[in-house]
């Protein structure tokens, strides 16, 4: 080959280099916020972030069946295919012609990769991290370790796993949730309206949303991997009304000092009943 030619095939690929690089930066901006996954159970989520070193960042939210829970083999997978689809729809090209078009660049596998950030399961109310729930091993080297974009293309089931690989929720894991909630409701109901010393305080209507169960895994076994319930409830409320005045940094009818106390009763209130409480 003449080195003129070699020159121009360079300068070729580094052109398609810097076109690539700018059509996955438009693609990340597209995916800032969260899409929709379509799953035959549970609803998922993703979110991209395109970053300098020429990564994506990838973060994977799953919100199983809420009567019967199962994080799907296929969960990963199909986060990996939906990025594809859009880098590929943002070119108007079909998965062989992107790869076609920009094989001398995607070849190189330092540049373009793929990285999972993180993978949440978000049960009801309830949160949870994959990675805490899964053989370190294979956590490591089928989700986190990074990709390159061209193995992605290349191969649709780099992130399969398989279901022994994956934990399980217990038969009573969404029972014992809806009760907590439920009991988490009462309380608020009792709590969270009332008098302290004289004064009038009311925190509004009860709002589910503000709910967070953390699911505790100190007791939980990477050999059997069964989750079972193992809860820490959590509410965080709106603005306080004291004396019928909505409470800020610039206006309340306490002083600081009655401000911290009445905080420090109420959480201990609350937390009587098993529920973190942010007053």
């Amino acid at each position: 080959m003449k080195i003129m030619d070699i020159i121009s095939e360079q300068a070729g690929s580094d052109l398609k280099k810097v076109e690539l690089t700018n059509l996955l930066l438009k693609v990340s901006d597209d995916l800032r916020y969260m899409k929709r996954l379509k799953f035959t159970s549970g609803t998922g989520y993703i979110t991209y972030r395109f970053i300098s070193k020429r990564e994506f960042e990838v973060f994977v939210s799953y919100d199983p069946d809420h009567v019967n829970p199962i994080i799907p083999p296929d969960l990963i997978k199909i986060a990996g295919d939906e990025l594809i689809s859009q880098i590929c729809l943002a070119r108007n090209m079909s998965k062989e012609e992107f790869l076609d078009h920009y094989y001398d660049v995607l070849k190189d596998r330092t540049d373009f990769r793929i990285h999972i950030e993180r993978v949440t399961i978000t049960l009801m109310e309830g949160i949870l991290f994959l990675k805490d729930y899964m053989d370190n091993n294979v956590y490591n080297v089928k989700i986190e370790r990074p990709n390159s974009l061209y193995e992605l293309f290349q191969n649709e089931n780099l992130y399969l796993l398989l279901p022994e690989q994956l934990p399980r929720f217990s038969g009573d894991y969404s029972t014992t949730m809806t009760k907590l909630v439920k009991k988490c409701k009462t309380i608020y109901t009792a709590l969270g309206k009332g008098t302290w010393k004289g004064h009038t305080y009311d925190y509004g209507k009860f709002n589910q949303p503000s709910i967070t169960v953390h699911q505790m895994n100190k007791n939980y076994n990477k050999r059997d991997k069964i989750i079972s319930p193992d809860f820490e409830i959590t509410y965080n409320p709106g603005h306080a009304y004291i004396d019928g005045v909505k409470i800020t940094s610039n206006t309340s009818p306490l002083n600081d000092e009655q401000k911290s106390e009445f905080k420090e009763w109420l959480e201990t209130r609350f937390k009587h009943f098993g529920i973190d409480f942010s007053a």
